[in-house]
């Protein structure tokens, strides 16, 4: 299952579980679709449900993207040479959770976004210890309330293609992607006051 895909769903799934456990009903409280489609059409599968939607990925930028050449296999050629790949990536996914409950039943909509609030602030860090289908290659999934002026607040709902609905903003830290592809590679050049350094392998792809 592809990062991004793996992630949400495990974030959707412990979500609705806790809120299930506190008040169970027929279907799910919460879902992960899009609240309207391109035409506009309101999705009726998201409707008295609280919606959960990306609206926004962004690159990580505090953590660290160094990766030193490393060691080739054993029996790879040049003798002594260094493989070299790309750093990682690691992004941020900008998610928001909106009640989607009208008429007599928006109380209840504002009643699950509370519940959904407070769970995320007893658990505002997903690993496989507590979440076990994480991809492996996820360390952690940590969330961080996020603050929205109202005017951001319009543009997201705008751009999503509805008016306001009682929400709560969510950054999600941090989805890696660490491909292990070699993308060159050096040679190490030992020597007096050149130590550890490594010159370019003219024969490198």
């Amino acid at each position: 299952m592809d990062l991004l895909q793996n992630a949400m769903q495990t974030l959707r799934d412990a979500a609705n579980a806790y809120l299930e456990n506190l008040d169970s009903r027929t279907d799910a409280w919460l879902v992960l679709t899009s609240l309207v489609d391109h035409g506009g059409t309101l999705n009726q599968s998201a409707r008295d449900k609280i919606v959960m939607t990306v609206y926004n990925i962004t690159r990580e930028s505090f953590a660290s993207s160094y990766r030193p050449a490393l060691p080739l296999p054993l029996g790879a050629e040049p003798a002594q040479g260094l493989a070299v790949h790309n750093p990682p990536l690691y992004l941020n996914m900008h998610i928001m959770f909106m009640a989607n409950f009208s008429e007599r039943n928006y109380v209840d909509g504002l009643a699950a976004l509370s519940r959904l609030i407070s769970y995320f602030q007893q658990t505002p860090v997903f690993t496989v210890q507590n979440a076990p289908q994480l991809s492996p290659k996820i360390d952690q999934l940590c969330l961080d309330f996020e603050n929205l002026s109202p005017v951001d607040v319009n543009y997201v709902m705008g751009m999503l293609g509805t008016r306001y609905l009682p929400s709560a903003f969510y950054k999600v830290r941090m989805i890696p992607f660490d491909s292990q592809a070699m993308v060159s590679r050096t040679q190490a050049v030992s020597g007096a006051g050149v130590r550890g350094s490594v010159a370019p392998d003219r024969n490198a792809p």
